[in-house]
């Protein structure tokens, strides 16, 4: 059996053991017996050796950055204990809470939730989710959470959008199975892939590579948004598989409405937030500006007074008053509530 390994020695923080760790990255086929001295790392396929010595020379071959992110996933570790610990309690005392108010008489408020098929809304808006093997197990999770932002927006809204999921299966349906009652969201579960559901003359995928710009939404098409969390590793991708099976593709027009001093990458809730308000009614622009976190650094152009408001704050303004709202809560508050509500 054939075995590529790569050695890598951690440099310790004052808040782990002095000792030096040893890590030892196995790349194998089959698979062999740990030593006592080994032990396998969680949510990964690493065998972590512990060394007692310390070798200095080793730690230099790591730089600044790698050691940082290492010693910070130690912490990280170390403290997993007690944010469960942690977490526990705010449930219980959620519970409490809840038992003391019916108690005295008084109704807990619920949710305002609505389902699809008591919506007046029929546009139809599909997650495309044959990406997995393009991800990570980490990716894989993230856009997991980025799947359950969407559902939460969408069954929020007044009349929600249809909303498919399509190839269905492998990885991401392992991965979404860790959402404990995702199998009975208000979601359309499919695992064939759209263009097998779907006939291609309603078909629009958008993707950010497209040259076509989504100027108005139409009810009688299919919008495809890719499920792919890749930090612009797989350049292309999306408008590869538009091309190969011959469907519409467009993005969507943020270069005509604001000026984003960043990648024009958007995350697949954000893709579905923008919609869901331009499908409610809200402008292109609005609705980019009050979706896009501000770290995405962007500015506004006023058509009428042709007056640039960077990152979205006026100090003077005119016609068009244009405010940026917390967007990264209301992403905070809608994960929190679809995880309270199940």
């Amino acid at each position: 059996m054939n075995e590529s390994s790569e050695t890598v020695v951690i440099k310790p923080n004052n808040d782990t053991d002095t000792s030096a760790v040893e890590e030892t990255v196995v790349n194998e086929i089959g698979k062999r017996s740990l030593d006592k001295s080994e032990d396998v790392c969680e949510n990964n396929h690493k065998i972590c050796k512990i060394d007692n010595g310390n070798d200095a020379n080793q730690s230099t071959s790591l730089s600044k950055r790698q050691l940082k992110k290492i010693q910070k996933q130690q912490i990280w570790m170390e403290k997993k204990a007690k944010r469960k610990e942690l977490n526990k309690e705010k449930k219980e005392e959620k519970k409490k809470w809840k038992a003391q108010m019916r108690e005295s008489g008084v109704e807990v408020p619920k949710v305002k939730t609505n389902k699809m098929a008591d919506s007046t809304c029929k546009q139809r808006i599909v997650l495309d989710m044959s990406f997995d093997d393009l991800m990570s197990d980490k990716d894989l999770c993230k856009c997991s959470n980025q799947i359950l932002r969407c559902y939460g927006l969408n069954r929020r809204m007044d009349n929600p959008m249809q909303l498919y999921i399509c190839s269905y299966e492998g990885k991401i349906r392992e991965t979404m199975a860790k959402h404990n009652g995702s199998e009975f969201w208000d979601i359309k579960y499919l695992e064939d892939s759209f263009d097998k559901v779907f006939q291609k003359e309603e078909i629009v995928y958008l993707t950010s590579d497209s040259m076509n710009v989504l100027e108005s939404l139409d009810d009688n098409k299919v919008y495809i948004i890719g499920g792919l969390v890749d930090h612009n590793s797989c350049k292309g991708a999306s408008l590869k598989i538009a091309n190969d099976l011959g469907v519409a593709h467009a993005r969507l027009p943020i270069d005509e409405n604001i000026n984003m001093q960043t990648r024009k990458i958007l995350t697949i809730n954000h893709v579905f937030e923008i919609i869901s308000k331009v499908v409610s009614g809200i402008s292109w622009k609005e609705a980019l500006i009050s979706t896009l976190p501000k770290r995405k650094m962007f500015s506004v152009l006023d058509e009428e007074d042709l007056l640039e408001y960077n990152n979205c704050t006026i100090d003077n303004k005119s016609k068009l008053e244009i405010e940026c709202p917390e967007a990264e809560k209301n992403e905070n508050l809608i994960e929190e509530n679809v995880l309270l509500d199940n």
